[in-house]
């Protein structure tokens, strides 16, 4: 098998198992560690497919930062979402992706418990869903009213 088709196997296979670790209503301490390490290596895949494009590399940031709120490591989680941003915004991405950069970075916020600018973050990510057409704003619209209605 060659570099490019392992990448290209491993960057889709990884991402697809964080998924559904994230959607486990119970996960070990084990299950945990591998989700971390999966999302990381889901986006290393896909930094070296010759494919990876900016939504790409917007994507994997976002499912590293997700990764790392969900594990309450609110600093990684905003390292990886303000880079996540900083990708969206440099490579113009449609509203979508620069909408999930900044929901990205509130759940960071949200996880540091810097309530300020979770919400500052929050109202960003709001303005960006508006632009979103049609339907494709549906689950941003569902993670951005969860994460209004989290727990401090």
């Amino acid at each position: 098998m060659k570099a490019e088709e392992v990448h290209q196997q491993f960057s889709v296979e990884c991402f697809n198992e964080v998924w559904m670790l994230l959607e486990s209503d119970s996960r070990s301490r084990e299950e945990n560690r591998l989700m971390r390490e999966m999302a990381h290596a889901s986006l290393f895949h896909w930094l070296r497919r010759e494919d990876c494009d900016p939504s790409n590399l917007s994507i994997g940031l976002w499912l590293v930062s997700r990764v790392h709120a969900v594990l309450g490591d609110g600093r990684a989680s905003m390292m990886y979402a303000l880079e996540c941003i900083s990708v969206s915004n440099d490579a113009t991405l449609p509203a979508f992706f620069r909408g999930y950069a900044c929901e990205a970075a509130a759940r960071a916020a949200k996880t540091m418990k810097d309530s300020d600018a979770a919400g500052q973050y929050l109202a960003e990510a709001l303005r960006c869903l508006v632009e979103v057409e049609g339907d494709e704003g549906a689950p941003l619209q569902a993670d951005l009213d969860e994460l209004a209605n989290a727990a401090p």
